[in-house]
């Protein structure tokens, strides 16, 4: 394996950090009953594959006709059945492909680029960058998906998140290996990463959120109309800023964020409580999982109010980060997915409790 990489990916935590800036309103424990728990959910679906042995972060992309997309970062593939990590490569990003909703039933189908007869990043452009991934959403009958361009550098962490692209896929029935991908640079967004996190629509727009890289994390949201992006026209966003949609065309004065999140995070409409849920990791090393409500896609947002802290039993130098929810999986209550990974590497090469996507059952209901 490549020693470069595994120095890149060690460091990866300190990008999924963030800060707990308070810019809402407290969140009202008294209205909710909330009830999160792990001891049923199904943590062996990712591990079922001999070559596809685990990767950072777990969006979901609904794809209709019963199939459910799965997006991951920094993958491991392996070469044999031994399901070992010490002779894997890493890749940058791989997907799967589920059939239905449940994860009781048959495991996802992973997928990677095998174009050069050896593992390589499913979204792959050649150059410098590479891509990690964000999230994404049916437009139409074609697929959207947001993508984190990422470079190495000589300082700091070892990478830096330098802008974003999109991909417009136009066949995305069919086996992905045959998809027919276009490649949409992303436009100027001040160094807003659009896309990282959760991408809604309805009728008449696709929103994106995203946080600003590298290291500060303002959130914001973005929305395209959605005629436009299904005809590849992602130019001249809509931003939500001072309470109303308007074009931004310079960086100051830098309005005011959402809140200070992640560069990764969930939101989706929660049908038993009324309100739009975000979910997201809180703190360093053996985190949080924390949610903030809203009452619509812009906020304003609650204060986070901390829900679920994993179990880091077996691990020696745990960190956790990139909870997502995943409302389009069946279950009771929301199933939501979480990374552990080790300050040292040598143990996520050993340890195979590590570095596969976790699931945990979060249950909200109103009082």
């Amino acid at each position: 394996m490549n020693n470069s990489r595994l120095k890149t990916r060690r460091f990866i935590f300190f990008f999924m950090v963030i800060t707990q800036y308070c810019f809402g309103q407290a969140f009202d424990t008294s209205k909710y009953l909330i009830k999160a728990d792990s001891s049923g959910a199904a943590s062996h679906f990712f591990r079922s594959d001999n070559t596809w042995l685990g990767a950072d972060g777990a969006a979901a992309i609904d794809l209709g006709n019963d199939k459910l997309l799965w997006l991951f970062s920094d993958s491991f593939i392996g070469n044999d059945a031994t399901k070992s990590r010490t002779n894997a490569v890493m890749i940058r990003n791989s997907i799967a492909i589920q059939d239905g909703f449940t994860i009781d039933k048959e495991p996802p189908r992973f997928i990677w680029n095998t174009a050069d007869h050896a593992p390589r990043d499913f979204f792959y452009e050649p150059g410098k960058t590479w891509y990690w991934t964000g999230h994404g959403t049916m437009v139409k009958d074609k697929l959207l998906v947001f993508l984190m361009k990422v470079k190495a550098v000589k300082t700091g962490l070892g990478f830096e998140v330098c802008g974003w692209t999109a991909v417009l896929v136009a066949n995305p029935h069919a086996d992905p290996l045959q998809w027919k991908m276009k490649y949409i640079n992303g436009t100027e967004t001040f160094g807003l990463i659009a896309g990282s996190a959760a991408v809604l629509k309805d009728d008449r727009f696709i929103y994106a959120y995203g946080a600003v890289e590298p290291a500060t994390h303002e959130v914001y949201l973005l929305r395209w109309n959605i005629d436009k992006v299904y005809r590849g026209d992602i130019k001249q966003p809509d931003w939500w800023i001072d309470g109303q949609w308007r074009k931004r065309t310079t960086k100051a004065p830098i309005p005011e964020p959402l809140f200070i999140g992640g560069t990764e995070f969930s939101v989706h409409f929660d049908n038993a409580i009324k309100k739009f849920v975000q979910v997201q990791s809180y703190g360093f090393g053996e985190a949080k999982i924390g949610i903030r409500l809203a009452d619509s896609i812009q906020g304003k947002w609650s204060d986070p109010y901390m829900v679920y802290t994993p179990n880091y039993k077996g691990a020696r130098q745990p960190f956790m980060y990139a909870a997502k929810a995943h409302p389009e999986l069946k279950g009771n209550g929301i199933y939501i997915t979480y990374n552990v990974n080790s300050f040292d590497f040598n143990e996520v090469l050993s340890n195979q409790s590590l570095y596969y996507p976790r699931f945990m059952l979060l249950n909200i209901q109103l009082k």
